[in-house]
């Protein structure tokens, strides 16, 4: 199983892509940068996994769904909490703000299948992946996972505050390969991080103690893309080369 990221920025500037990251061919984890995909590429996703209903990360999830229904066979599959679903059928895909590809027929059924996740219940995904929704301190019925490959795992945040139950889950998993952590804000705005339920390298640095593993490499994302010096620099005081941030265009095998 392969993780692509296709976005990993927390807003939007001039060649900033926001957060969207494949997970195979058939998962597209949070939809912010899902046009910037190819048409080919946008055809094989089966599932939108979504960790939450902010809007940098469902921005184009609309688009997503626009541009393959004609095209479609089956149904694209949106999963998320109950919260974070009923904010995107409510705020977004209205037929108001945009249409309802729920309840549109496009020859062959509905274009569009949304789909409740139950915490801390294993998803099985295309590609023989599963996926642990765990509740994190965010907003917008937010999610963090832990994605096994049947290889090993990863412990993805998705956008999270200072947070403890995904800790002790992915504490309990001995094939762990990797962390994947939000990080919003450099250290001197740590305050306004904790306001808005986002990390810090210094707050992120805290929620490491409480995985208490020291090897496992962190890669970071979610930046304020105006920060990403500030950032840069207190992740290398914090961890050294331990942390680094995400960019579009890498990929991992787990």
């Amino acid at each position: 199983m392969f993780l692509e990221v296709v976005g990993a920025d927390g807003s939007k500037q001039a060649g900033n892509h926001l957060v969207s990251m494949k997970l195979g061919d058939s998962v597209l984890l949070d939809a912010g940068s899902a046009s910037s995909l190819t048409n080919s590429e946008q055809m094989q996703i089966e599932v939108v996994l979504l960790t939450h209903a902010h809007l940098d990360h469902i921005l184009e999830l609309g688009f997503l769904a626009d541009a393959t229904v004609s095209q479609r066979k089956s149904p694209l599959t949106v999963i998320g909490s109950e919260a974070s679903l009923s904010i995107v059928r409510k705020h977004y895909m209205n037929d108001l703000i945009w249409p309802d590809f729920s309840a549109l027929d496009s020859g062959s059924g509905v274009s569009l299948n949304y789909r409740n996740m139950t915490d801390e219940e294993w998803l099985e995904l295309p590609g023989g992946l599963r996926a642990l929704p765990v509740p994190v301190n965010h907003g917008a019925g937010a999610r963090g996972f832990i994605f096994d490959s049947g290889r090993s795992t990863v412990a993805y945040t998705g956008d999270t505050g200072p947070t403890d139950r995904i800790w002790d889950v992915a504490a309990g998993c001995e094939d762990l390969c990797m962390v994947i952590a939000e990080v919003s804000f450099p250290d001197r705005l740590t305050e306004v991080a904790i306001a808005s339920d986002h990390l810090t390298p210094q707050l992120l640095e805290k929620e490491m103690h409480k995985l208490n593993r020291s090897g496992i490499p962190i890669f970071a994302f979610h930046l304020k893309p105006w920060f990403r010096h500030e950032i840069e620099r207190d992740l290398a005081r914090r961890f050294r080369d331990r942390a680094v941030l995400l960019v579009r265009g890498d990929r991992f095998t787990f």
